[in-house]
């Protein structure tokens, strides 16, 4: 079965609206797969979270429609993904999709009181996320129609980018192994943030029982190797990097896009998104070193992703 990961902005497009009837082609060709095992499209927490600012009835039957799409499958949240991929460097382990996806931990929108839950949670991460952007948003916006930086900058960026996450995952380990325990933590700006490093250390000690020796491991593979042995983080620090370097207003929601390329990109046979993401996906060679066909929603590109699933399908 084809693992094929489907962005908010694809699902969208499957509402039975007028506008929307260019993509009938396309919702067809996912079905027929589906409903012959041949693809599996995973939902995640960040479905939910934006399915939730739908209307009700949108909402519900969207959430119908990726619960079919899915088998009932979800990624596993960002940060047992890191510790996953963590783990199998250190024990030298191949994955399997029992390491990455979930069966059954999601409930339906429709179970009372959970769109409501939802939409309290996306309102909070909004906030937090808009405060997140609001400076680097302010500074591209005096930058933004000055000369443009070439492929040096880029590259500059996304080292600094890379570096900002392996310094904290480092001090986060490092400091577990001279405490002897982990303690997670929330971020120092937002007490209803969960600390990331905090989370997947704290996944790594209590989940996979981290050992002092496989601890002091991990900090030399981070000094000598940074993110290149953890390919979600390495996916969100080169996103964010390419934000940046575009000089583009970046919004609140653009994270949760950040979120599910960096959960979904090293597992997905092939990743469906908006074109601003393909294309820096792209640009960057996210899609070759993960091994995924990357399309976008652009009209320009409907046909050959047709024509693509039809192979997996047929």
């Amino acid at each position: 079965m084809h693992l094929v990961y489907l962005d908010q902005c694809v699902l969208s497009r499957f509402l039975e609206t007028p506008k929307n009837t260019q993509w009938c082609d396309l919702c067809e060709i996912i079905l027929k797969g589906n409903a012959s095992r041949r693809i599996l499209c995973p939902t995640s927490l960040e479905h939910l979270i934006e399915t939730s600012s739908l209307p009700n009835e949108d909402a519900v039957y969207l959430d119908e429609l990726i619960r079919k799409l899915s088998f009932g499958w979800a990624l596993s949240d960002e940060f047992l993904l890191i510790a996953h991929q963590i783990i199998a460097k250190l024990r030298d382990r191949l994955f399997s999709r029992a390491h990455f996806l979930e069966k059954r931990v999601l409930r339906p929108i429709t179970y009372p009181g959970t769109l409501e839950k939802l939409r309290e949670i996306k309102t909070g991460l909004d906030e937090h996320n808009a405060w997140r952007v609001q400076g680097v948003n302010e500074l591209n916006s005096l930058v933004r129609d000055g000369p443009k930086a070439g492929a040096e900058m880029l590259q500059a960026l996304i080292k600094l980018s890379s570096e900002g996450y392996v310094k904290k995952l480092l001090a986060e380990v490092s400091n577990s192994l001279l405490a002897g325990h982990v303690i997670i933590r929330f971020e120092d700006n937002n007490d209803k943030m969960l600390n990331w490093a905090s989370k997947v250390v704290y996944e790594l000690i209590v989940k996979y029982r981290l050992t002092l020796e496989e601890g002091q491991k991990l900090c030399q593979l981070l000094r000598a190797e940074g993110l290149n042995f953890i390919p979600s983080l390495q996916i969100r620090a080169e996103l964010h990097a390419m934000q940046f370097f575009r000089r583009e207003k970046i919004e609140p929601r653009d994270q949760y896009d950040i979120t599910r390329a960096a959960c979904a990109l090293p597992y997905a046979d092939v990743f469906i998104t908006d074109g601003g993401k393909a294309s820096a996906i792209r640009e960057m060679k996210l899609d070759a070193a993960n091994k995924s066909v990357v399309f976008s929603m652009k009209k320009s590109e409907l046909n050959s992703m047709i024509a693509h699933l039809k192979k997996i399908v047929n």
